[in-house]
């Protein structure tokens, strides 16, 4: 996506949360992005026109509304059944990424699966 669209990628190494149940040990992952997310479209708002959102989370609106009154476009990639209906059209556009046939070259294998458990 850097080279071939010209997007600023930016990575954060997910959290690593221990939890002891009744099943043992286990380790849960977790991204926990918003506010890092935030505060990066604010403070390099001067360096786009556009912001793409890979989520549905209606934590997201604050920020797409202040995007777009500002003039930049805002579009969100999400599921269908991952998504706010708020978010969904608070933003410039929408894209349900379950409905995209083909995925920097190939197919989606998984799509049936994915649907089904979304249902």
């Amino acid at each position: 996506m850097k080279k071939g669209l010209g997007f600023a990628v930016i990575k954060k190494e997910l959290k690593r949360i221990s939890i002891v149940d009744k099943n043992g040990e286990s380790i849960e992952e977790k991204g926990n992005m918003d506010v890092e997310i935030t505060i990066d479209a604010l403070h390099h708002i001067n360096k786009y026109n556009i912001a793409v959102l890979f989520s549905g989370d209606s934590d997201f609106l604050a920020l797409v509304t202040y995007l777009r009154n500002h003039g930049k476009e805002v579009f969100i990639f999400s599921s269908k059944n991952n998504i706010s209906q708020e978010l969904r059209t608070g933003a410039d556009g929408y894209t349900d990424i379950l409905n995209i046939k083909d995925i920097w070259g190939k197919e989606l294998k998984y799509r049936a699966k994915l649907e089904n458990e979304y249902k």
